[in-house]
């Protein structure tokens, strides 16, 4: 019998309100970039002082102590995930910013959904329905749309062609976040990830020329946002609802962060997409909510043997 997840409105809610924490993750980006960091050093610094802080936090917490020590057969694979699979997904999607606007790269990066479905249809051999083949049908026009030169404004390839494998490894890091951080808390799930990555970055520090201090204020105020908004707290909420709704409702109630990063990029930054660009948009972020009216496991992402 395929069972369905039931609707966890808490969990949604969590999931939404991590996306708005991350919708300032591209912003913060834009600015520590355009003020001379590395990005080797930008994000060794983010995610050092991450984990140092959830470190502090653990260690100040009885429960949490006591989680740490019943977690010893997950750490590793939580450690490795955040070495390879969150440090692999954040070069990407900041690459693609070194290239291409804020706006652009995170409407780009949520192909995800689209990808995550096309990677449970063919883990588990279901026949997806229309739904599915309609939002993946969506997410590649609208990628077309966003992408494409229009009014002879061409995007630099390097740039698209980063933002759009961030989605695609994005999908792949659901699947497996999902399936490491059962029986961990999210905190201590979040600092393992967290200084899995801090090491991966810290590592390519010598790649980059050498470890650069923020150079501006602007710049500290960067790093200590990107710190405190989407790396904390962002990824906190997005553990505890992650476990609650599973991979694929997450990746769709995500939706939410490109559309906060647009409205903030045009503020702060004063991003502008054309036309034809708000369509493709709007079709990457319809294929998100056709697949979350979906009903069968291939757009739910819930295999058929998990209960």
């Amino acid at each position: 019998m395929i069972g369905r997840r039931r609707i966890d409105l808490f969990g949604y809610l969590l999931i939404v309100v991590s996306a708005l924490c991350y919708s300032s993750l591209g912003i913060f980006g834009k600015i520590a970039i355009r003020d001379g960091m590395p990005l080797s050093s930008l994000l060794a610094t983010r995610f050092a002082i991450g984990a140092a802080i959830l470190w502090i936090g653990i260690a100040t917490s009885p429960q949490l102590r006591l989680a740490l020590e019943r977690s010893r057969g997950k750490r590793a694979g939580l450690l490795f995930w955040g070495f390879a699979g969150f440090a692999g997904q954040s070069s990407l999607f900041f690459g693609a910013l070194r290239f291409i606007p804020a706006s652009l790269a995170e409407v780009l990066l949520y192909t995800c959904p689209a990808f995550l479905a096309i990677i449970v249809w063919a883990r588990t051999g279901r026949r997806p329905g229309w739904p599915v083949v309609t939002a993946i049908l969506f997410a590649l026009a609208g990628t077309w749309l966003v992408a494409a030169p229009a009014g002879g404004a061409r995007q630099p390839a390097a740039g698209l062609a980063l933002a759009v494998l961030a989605g695609l490894w994005y999908a792949g890091f659901l699947l497996v976040l999902d399936k490491v951080t059962p029986g961990v808390p999210a905190v201590l799930s979040t600092a393992f990830v967290i200084t899995g990555a801090a090491v991966a970055f810290t590592l390519s520090i010598p790649l980059g020329g050498g470890y650069v201090l923020p150079p501006t204020h602007a710049a500290w105020g960067a790093v200590l946002g990107l710190v405190g908004g989407p790396t904390l707290l962002g990824f906190i909420l997005f553990v505890v609802g992650l476990k609650r709704v599973g991979p694929q409702v997450a990746a769709i109630l995500s939706t939410f962060e490109p559309v906060g990063t647009i409205v903030l990029a045009l503020i702060v930054l004063g991003e502008r997409l054309r036309p034809a660009q708000w369509t493709g948009a709007g079709l990457v972020l319809g294929a998100a909510f056709v697949l979350a009216g979906s009903h069968d496991g291939t757009a739910t992402g819930h295999s058929p043997d998990a209960d």
